[in-house]
């Protein structure tokens, strides 16, 4: 049946829906005053009417989301507009910048922000850990997803979205490291490592002795050291602290040569420190153990010593409670010795 036209001054746009025969799909269109001009076209007309009731019933209820910016924006798009408006403000940029390339390059890449369903998410989550990847990793890439999708609808306005992260599980966080080097593997740690770089043990027991993290170390300049206090602008969160040292840590410093012009105490390149680290354990036959392990014993060292938990905080810059607990396993003997 061939639609029939309407000249424009008898038209109804307060409450009405068109339709119209293309070819072989049928275009429905609707004019409400007070909301956008909205079309879509269907494969038959029952089609193209139960969409129009679903929306004018919307509308009439107050109930209408206009999900048009939604559905034209791929999730390769936004993850262009949040690279430049977001990562580029965070610290880790670099690396989240990465896990958005992978995401664009991805299946969903293509597909709209609206398309996007949690069993899409739930998908991806299943299909990166069965090819082996860390649940760290898997956890990492949705939580840049389901940001976006925060971002998108209260930043940039774009109605009609439901993140497709929350409803799903994520995986399970790998089991904490308790990880702790004995005295003995310390003194062989330190040996090794001088016959490898003479700053590495240097780094190494410091990292013990400040629970500084490894970038902080490297990085640590003459000038920021006052008397028997270290203090730290460009930190992994972001913000400055203030890292008391003790006497073995001022002992290390001032036994290394005097930077010129309060410049670095360090020459040796953040991966370079790493790469060293695994050769000097692997010289010294200690399995298992991390350079990040160091700044754990550090901290665990700290609670024993009886420092309270926000003492401890404000020296290693963990910013909750819950990311400090990780770095108490205190070890057993000493605690004994407390309780009389």
């Amino acid at each position: 049946m061939a639609s029939l036209a309407i000249p424009p001054s008898t038209r109804q746009y307060s409450r009405m829906a068109y339709y119209e025969k293309r070819g072989d799909a049928w275009r429905a269109q609707i004019r409400r005053k007070g909301y956008p001009t909205l079309s879509a076209t269907f494969d038959t007309k029952a089609e193209a009417q139960r969409w129009a009731a679903e929306v004018e019933g919307d509308m009439s209820r107050k109930r209408f989301v206009d999900t048009r910016e939604a559905e034209s924006t791929t999730l390769s798009e936004a993850l262009e507009r949040y690279v430049n408006e977001v990562s580029e403000s965070k610290k880790g940029s670099a690396q989240e910048k990465v896990r958005a390339k992978k995401w664009q390059k991805s299946e969903w890449g293509t597909k709209s922000l609206a398309a996007i369903r949690s069993s899409d998410m739930a998908a991806y989550r299943d299909a990166e850990l069965k090819a082996g990847k860390s649940t760290a990793t898997v956890r990492l890439n949705l939580a840049l997803i389901s940001h976006l999708y925060t971002v998108a609808a209260k930043d940039w306005g774009i109605q009609g979205l439901k993140n497709p992260c929350t409803a799903i599980r994520m995986p399970k966080g790998s089991k904490q490291r308790e990880r702790r080097p004995t005295s003995a593997e310390l003194k062989a740690l330190y040996k090794h490592a001088g016959d490898i770089n003479a700053e590495l043990p240097v780094i190494i027991e410091l990292a013990v002795e400040t629970a500084m993290r490894r970038s902080e170390l490297v990085m640590l300049r003459k000038d920021q050291i006052r008397g028997r206090v270290a203090f730290l602008e460009d930190t992994k969160n972001g913000e400055r602290r203030s890292v008391p040292l003790s006497k073995r840590a001022v002992e290390l410093l001032e036994g290394l040569p005097t930077p010129i012009d309060g410049g670095r105490f360090f020459h040796l390149k953040l991966d370079s420190v790493s790469n060293y680290f695994a050769l000097a354990c692997e010289a010294a036959k200690i399995k298992d153990l991390r350079l990040h392990d160091m700044r754990h014993e550090a901290t665990s060292r700290m609670f024993e010593r009886g420092l309270s938990m926000m003492e401890v905080a404000s020296i290693t810059g963990h910013k909750t409670l819950s990311m400090l607990r990780r770095y108490t396993h205190l070890c057993p003997s000493n605690l004994a010795e407390k309780l009389g």
